[in-house]
């Protein structure tokens, strides 16, 4: 009877043991899922062109938000599109300085980012609204034109400097989205200025 009695334990703890991890050749090892990174929008002032620049600019100054000074962007970007259409919130603005070689003054591109795309539209509408744009700049020159770019169409801003016989030079205004884009006054080598707005990519 005692010699059954150990046999009898080992008999159960070689079940027991059994038990506790069953062989189920049916269950899969779950793997994990990889989870993508989101990608970083891109900053708004990477939108400002500044390298492979035509030769005749330079970028002088970036200024956005944080640049320390007199300028207020986000109130200049909002008065350079107030109007009677409604542009929302300006969220965000920053604008590019460029010496012009030959010209009478600076280029500047200019970068507003509305709410939203209708915003923003009504933002360019804005723009081009200004009194100042109400006449044309010569008598055989149209104030604006369309034109094509990065896929998208934009319209040309022709302006004449207030000096005698200046030239006449081709600004661009368009929106992209939430953004609004002003390349002002431009130069008065057309090629150059739309050169400079193309190079915003957008």
């Amino acid at each position: 009877m005692k010699s059954i009695l150990p046999i009898a334990v080992l008999i159960v703890a070689i079940a027991a043991s059994a038990c506790i991890i069953p062989d189920d050749s049916n269950t899969e090892t779950p793997t994990p899922t990889a989870t993508a990174t989101p990608e970083t929008p891109p900053a708004i002032a990477d939108m400002i062109p500044g390298g492979d620049l035509p030769e005749s600019l330079a970028l002088r100054a970036v200024i956005d938000v944080n640049t320390e000074g007199t300028v207020d962007i986000i109130k200049e970007a909002a008065s350079m599109v107030s109007g009677s259409l409604g542009v929302g919130e300006i969220t965000d603005a920053v604008q590019g300085v460029y010496s012009a070689e030959g010209e009478y003054t600076d280029v500047t591109v200019t970068v507003i980012e509305c709410a939203d795309s209708v915003n923003a539209a009504n933002a360019a509408r804005n723009y081009k609204n200004q009194p100042k744009f109400e006449n044309p700049p010569a008598r055989t020159v149209s104030r604006f034109a369309k034109v094509n770019f990065n896929g998208h169409e934009a319209t040309e801003v022709r302006t004449r400097p207030p000096i005698e016989d200046g030239d006449i030079r081709y600004g661009y205004v368009w929106s992209n989205g939430n953004y609004v884009f002003i390349v002002e006054p431009g130069t008065s080598d057309k090629s150059t200025s739309m050169e400079l707005a193309r190079m915003t990519g957008y």
